[in-house]
């Protein structure tokens, strides 16, 4: 998944052609593999609305995404998107009444002193410092996507996966005026198609798998990688220049988040009596 920016800033294709190519073939690919396997089965309306809001809220939180990684460079976006383990933090407040303790003010601190170091406002990188924001509210629609996917938590993750693709599929063809199919090149088009079937139908299986079998501050771990190697893969591939601000602003970025998900026995002896 850490070569998923990289693919993104590295071909000519624009957001909508991007996340219309994405879940058309992630949203094939699935079916194929729950009919294969005889998954289908009936579902309720609210079991419908859900799902749908599911995949409604991933196509904006996708195209917001895409539109950072093309503005601020693959590294950034990737260092702004991975906020959303503080954002989780603050839904799950608002929609569950969780409580926040003390040392979860303490991350959500250190995050926003990362993001503000990360951040390239200056003269001649205001684009970049406009896509690194609208990354880090990508951050937050995917953080609200985990309280929507507890609704329908029963439901087999690839059915939640087809929904998932599937609606957000349906809100990128609104988006089809904004396709620019006739000027891809031919790697733009083996661009695509890593991202659909690499990134998307292989990565993004393989993490269900994985966050449903392993524990979850062991994810956690295993989730924030992404922010260094996407750094890495950029610096290989695309020749982006990693400045200290980047490096300082991603790792307290990561401690923040690494703070809310390990320390469970440092909430308990730092909560109120």
């Amino acid at each position: 998944m850490g070569f998923v920016p990289v693919l993104i800033f590295g071909i000519d294709a624009n957001e909508a052609t991007i996340g219309f190519a994405r879940l058309a073939i992630g949203s094939f690919g699935i079916a194929l593999l729950m009919m294969a396997r005889r998954e289908f089965r009936q579902i309720s309306r609210r079991e419908l609305f859900w799902l749908a809001s599911l995949g409604i809220m991933f196509a904006v939180h996708w195209y917001l995404y895409f539109w950072s990684i093309k503005r601020a460079g693959a590294a950034l976006a990737a260092i702004a998107v991975c906020t959303f383990g503080i954002h989780l933090l603050l839904v799950n407040r608002v929609a569950y009444g969780d409580t926040i303790r003390r040392i979860d003010l303490c991350a959500v601190a250190i995050a926003i002193g990362g993001v503000i170091i990360a951040t390239p406002f200056h003269a001649d990188s205001f684009e970049q410092g406009i896509g690194f924001i609208v990354g880090v509210f990508s951050g937050f629609l995917y953080a609200c996507l985990p309280p929507i996917n507890r609704q329908i938590a029963h439901l087999p993750t690839n059915f939640r996966a087809l929904g998932q693709f599937g609606f957000g599929f349906i809100g990128f063809l609104f988006l089809w005026p904004l396709t620019e199919w006739q000027t891809l090149q031919q790697h733009d088009w083996y661009g695509l198609l890593a991202l659909g079937v690499v990134c998307t139908i292989g990565a993004h299986t393989l993490w269900n798998k994985v966050s449903t079998e392993l524990p979850g501050n062991l994810t956690a771990v295993i989730s924030y990688l992404y922010i260094p190697l996407a750094m890495l893969l950029s610096a290989l591939f695309l020749d982006e220049a990693i400045t200290w601000q980047m490096v300082a602003g991603a790792t307290l970025i990561i401690t923040a988040n690494l703070l809310v998900a390990l320390t469970p026995k440092a909430k308990s002896a730092l909560s109120d009596p």
